[in-house]
């Protein structure tokens, strides 16, 4: 079975003032803490098919996720299979496997429900605030509305290519 994601990445001013915004429509926290990823290739298949595949450890939780070349959309699409691991033993088997780590980066997340959407604010030490809505697309487009985020906020580019600006790959 294939699993989608789609969501859409915004530039935020005020990271404090979104987060008033959302406890005022009625979003529910369900995650905060800090995250760390990893991102990982294999002699650099992985880049050349414009996929990555990414370790992430966030509180006492650790996915590992392939992420699969964006697809034409309005919004960002893309095949992604992620899967529940042990933070250690899955970065262990990674390295026995011949992967190495291309980028490492930290950040501030908290994660929403919101009506048909999810929501995550993050915050990058030196880089600011990021909004990011998953859902439908239809989906997206209203909650970015009652949000007050416009197409000028639109962030395209992935956390890898705002951290690593001479990454070139659209991931």
């Amino acid at each position: 079975m294939k699993h989608f994601e789609i969501e859409q990445k915004y530039r935020l001013k005020n990271l404090s003032k979104m987060r008033v915004i959302l406890r005022r429509l009625g979003a529910s926290k369900i995650q905060s803490g800090k995250e760390y990823n990893e991102l990982y290739d294999f002699n650099g298949r992985l880049r050349a098919k414009r996929s990555i595949l990414r370790l992430r450890r966030w509180g006492k939780k650790a996915l590992l996720t392939f992420k699969g070349p964006r697809l034409k959309s309005k919004y960002k699409k893309r095949l992604e299979i992620e899967t529940s691991v042990d933070f250690k033993p899955a970065r262990l088997l990674l390295k026995q496997l011949g992967f190495s780590i291309l980028a490492r980066y930290r950040k501030k997340r908290e994660a929403y429900k919101w009506g048909r959407v999810i929501v995550t604010l993050d915050y990058l030490a030196g880089i600011g605030g990021f909004a990011e809505i998953e859902g439908k697309p239809r989906s997206i487009e209203a909650a970015a509305r009652k949000l007050g985020l416009s197409e000028k906020d639109r962030e395209e580019r992935s956390y890898l290519q705002i951290l690593y600006p001479a990454w070139r790959q659209r991931d």
